[in-house]
Order: C-alpha cells, then sequence, then structure tokens
C-alpha cells in the first residue's frame, strides 16, 4: 500500500516536472527568462567571491629586520609604539618583550590592540580587559594578581610565545640589562662547533 502512494507521488512529481520542461522549451520567452535567471545567478556567485577592497587601497607596509635581542626599561620600551620607532611594536608580557611588529593592523595605531603597543600588557590581558588604567608608566611587579589572574596571563604569555619573537626582557628599576650575542657571532660560534666535532 505504502509503495502504490509513494510510486503514485513520484509519478507525479516526474510528470510536473515534464511538463515543466516541454512549457521552457517550447515557449521562447520561457527559454529567454530560465537564460536570464541563469546568468544572473552566475554574475551574483561571482560577485561573492570577489574581493571587497582593491590593490590600491591596501597599503603594504615592509617587513622590517629582526630586531637585535636587548633588555629595556619601561620607558624604553614606550618607544616602540609604532609610530616613533619607524613601525616596530614591542609589548610585554610577564617580563618578555615581544615583537609584534608584523600585525601592526592590529597592534600598530588604531588596532583593535593598539593599547599594548610599547607598554606591558600582563595585567590587562590577565583581567582580559581593555582599558587604559590597567597600563601604568612604571614597572608592574603584578604582586595584587590573584592566581587565575596569573595563569590567565601566563596562558596568553605562551600563546604570544607561540606566535612571535622574544626581543628581549623588561628590566625593573635599577635591573641591569643582560649582554646577548649578536646573531652573526652566534651562527659563528655554531660553524665553529661544528668545524670542531669534524676534527
Amino acid at each position: 500500500m505504502e509503495s502504490e502512494t509513494n510510486d503514485s507521488i513520484t509519478g507525479k512529481i516526474l510528470a510536473l516536472f515534464l511538463r515543466l520542461i516541454h512549457d521552457i522549451y517550447t515557449s521562447p520567452i520561457n527559454l529567454i527568462l530560465v537564460g536570464l535567471i541563469i546568468f544572473l545567478l552566475v554574475k551574483l556567485f561571482l560577485l561573492k567571491r570577489k574581493p571587497t577592497y582593491s590593490a590600491s587601497t591596501v597599503k603594504i607596509q615592509p617587513e622590517l629586520p629582526k630586531m637585535p635581542k636587548q633588555d629595556l626599561t619601561v620607558e624604553q620600551l614606550r618607544t616602540y609604539n609604532g609610530t616613533d620607532s619607524n613601525g616596530r611594536i614591542l609589548t610585554a608580557i610577564y617580563g618578555d618583550i615581544f615583537d609584534v611588529s608584523r600585525r601592526s593592523d592590529l597592534y600598530g595605531p588604531g588596532g583593535s590592540y593598539s593599547l599594548f603597543a610599547g607598554r606591558d600588557a600582563t595585567r590587562s590581558l590577565s583581567k582580559m580587559q581593555l582599558t587604559q588604567s590597567l597600563f601604568t608608566d612604571e614597572y608592574d611587579d603584578l604582586a595584587d594578581l590573584t592566581d587565575n589572574e596569573r595563569a590567565t596571563a601566563r596562558s596568553w604569555h605562551e600563546d604570544f610565545r607561540e606566535k612571535y619573537d622574544i626581543v628581549g626582557r623588561l628590566l625593573k628599576q635599577g635591573e641591569k640589562p643582560s649582554v646577548y650575542p649578536t646573531e652573526e657571532s652566534t651562527v659563528d660560534s655554531s660553524a665553529n662547533n661544528d668545524n670542531k666535532k669534524n676534527e
């Protein structure tokens, strides 16, 4: 009984489809309308796939050379805000300074995270808030953060380590900067070690 009902429904749908094809095929106006509909659908699909920006409006910034490692005070870090530093943008999290220059769209002037530029972002990230009051012009020892806030900041620190280069440490008042080997001497010393092993 059910199979007879399904067969009759299928038969009716097939008959309607064949009649529709016949009506379109036999009428020049229907053929023109179907062609126009197909043309508009293709045009609409292609418009959606095109980018909404033009090459002339996109500003391509030259990639900055890798920054040599150096420790900075809070005052020195402030100069790496994307404007005073020829485009170089640094931010600090838990004492490590990260070079975020390649994401100037986020951290540069007008970016979503421009408050981080040239600043210690640890307190802001630990509280998951982007407010000016969470940034200070002095070294922040973060002593008043809760354990949960510290864990949140450490999680952000790990995330930044995966994405950006660490270029140094944020210095406390009176702390002496570390002396880092230059990139060339690091390469030379590893080559010398390889030569010694071969001898």
